[in-house]
């Protein structure tokens, strides 16, 4: 079975959508209505990170690409 490997075009793609998925998801915590709506939305923009840590070391990692 093939190893799928993901293209640096598709790391750029998926860095770029979590860059808008951030943005939307720091502005639904500075206007949700309750403190557990922003709790919920603090807790994606934390999987963010850990997300985008994981994006960037393997795309450097396979194609020595520091994305930004």
């Amino acid at each position: 079975m093939a190893n799928p490997t993901i293209l640096i075009k598709e790391y750029n793609i998926i860095w770029e959508a979590l860059n808008h998925y951030e943005k939307y998801l720091e502005q639904m915590s500075l206007s949700a209505a309750t403190e557990d709506e922003e709790l919920s939305y603090d807790e994606k923009l934390q999987d963010i990170e850990s997300t985008r840590k994981t994006i960037q070391y393997a795309a450097l990692n396979s194609y020595g690409a520091e994305l930004k």
